[in-house]
């Protein structure tokens, strides 16, 4: 690292989107000097690296300071000719609930919170258990699979997008539309991928308008049908173009993070074959041990936030409209916070503190949803397959993005 911005530390060489990160990130962690520098500037990404698990929590505890209007916006400007198609396919760059701040975050949060309430997801265990227990049926005598194209890939997916009221039929494309999404906002498209991305997101966002329509005209169980409920109410209070934002951001975070959940989950048990035999022993352990993964190896490695004054964070001097980077896989490895974080313990008392879900005003409201997930899946597959091991030899691709993380395929031997 060298002294290139007053009074910051800058580290020319750190590129969350480089091919090293990207196969391990931890590794690059392991070797930055983050004692004597929690907080340093990327030019890469442009942003501020934030590192320490108490100066992370204290962005996230103060939304008037470090304000989240930057969440959405692409890392990389986008070309002229992939804005116009945006524009013309109705994706305006209005603010959404993630990326509002104060009142205008808590009028479209509360009524998208009815999704995910407590009582409302654990109605949805039974769901959930048949979803993966029929996922697990259609794999009939494999004897070798892809987890995450069989199960970590279709499970969330199923759940979500019925919870929002899509037909079954339909979730495929919006799962492959939602992977665009993140490309476009959080990776470093080239211009002739930005305008493809840019038509793929345009498509998605007229499917979402067509399905709040076809609700206007009959209504369901489902929570876009709960959404026009409050709007008939008043209409001023969330109008149509809102609700069509709730959902776009729901359709993406409410299953891209589980699917890394699980993948990450499996894959993390399975490399040490120990740990797996020891979740088969002792499934009591399930809970805790999806905890560990989110603090080992969250599936939200990273997210985003900007100054709105001048402020010092980590002993270094930010400016007003500072870009930060909190990486949250750093800071659920703070030693201060987590003793021996590098050790990944099936019964860490206080794995629960993890920053994977975020804090305070905007923590994620999928929370609860995408852990009880996991550890149907977990149980399924403990129950069913005690002897499951990783195929040797594989090398993990992950999504060329800042802020989520999961083997995109994930090879694993179920027979004996």
């Amino acid at each position: 690292m060298t002294a290139a911005r007053p009074g910051c530390p800058v580290d020319a060489a750190f590129d969350p989107l480089s091919p090293a990160y990207q196969a391990d990130p931890f590794a690059i962690l392991a070797a930055l000097p983050l004692a004597e520098a929690p907080v340093f500037y990327a030019p890469s990404i442009d942003h501020y690296v934030v590192t320490r698990y108490a100066d992370v929590a204290r962005v996230f505890d103060d939304p008037a300071t470090y304000s989240s209007a930057v969440v959405q916006l692409p890392l990389v400007p986008l070309v002229p000719e992939a804005q116009q198609i945006l524009l013309a396919g109705g994706h305006k760059p209005q603010p959404s609930m993630v990326s509002l701040d104060g009142p205008a975050h808590g009028r479209l949060r509360k009524p998208a919170a009815r999704a995910f309430a407590v009582k409302r997801v654990a109605g949805m265990l039974p769901a959930i258990r048949r979803v993966a227990a029929r996922l697990l049926d259609d794999l009939g005598p494999a004897a070798e699979i892809d987890l995450v194209a069989e199960l970590a890939f279709p499970l969330p997916a199923y759940i979500v997008f019925s919870l929002l009221g899509a037909p079954e039929a339909d979730h495929a494309q919006l799962k492959r539309w939602c992977g665009y999404r993140a490309v476009l906002t959080l990776g470093r498209p080239g211009p002739e991928e930005q305008i493809e991305i840019a038509t793929q997101m345009a498509a998605y966002h007229d499917y979402l308008r067509r399905l709040v329509n076809d609700k206007l005209a009959a209504r369901s169980d489902d929570l876009t049908s709960d959404l026009l409920a409050i709007h008939d109410e008043d209409p001023a209070q969330l109008t149509i173009a809102e609700i069509t934002s709730i959902l776009f951001s729901l359709s993406f975070a409410g299953h891209e993070t589980t699917t890394g959940l699980i993948g990450n989950t499996v894959r993390r048990l399975l490399e040490e074959p120990a740990r797996w035999d020891a979740v088969v022993r002792e499934p009591a352990l399930i809970p805790g041990v999806v905890d560990e993964i989110l603090r080992f190896d969250s599936s939200v490695p990273a997210w985003r936030r900007v100054t709105t004054r001048a402020v010092t964070l980590g002993g270094a001097p930010l400016p007003a409209g500072a870009k930060l980077f909190l990486w949250l896989a750093a800071a659920n490895r703070d030693p201060s916070v987590f003793p021996d974080p590098e050790c990944f313990d099936l019964r860490r008392a206080n794995a629960d503190q993890h920053l994977a879900f975020g804090k305070g005003l905007h923590y994620c409201l999928g929370a609860h949803l995408g852990k009880l997930e996991t550890r149907i899946v977990l149980e399924e597959l403990v129950h069913r397959y005690p002897r499951m091991r990783l195929v040797s030899g594989q090398e993990l691709q992950f999504h060329p993005n800042i802020s989520f993380r999961g083997p995109q395929r994930l090879r694993v031997r179920i027979a004996p």
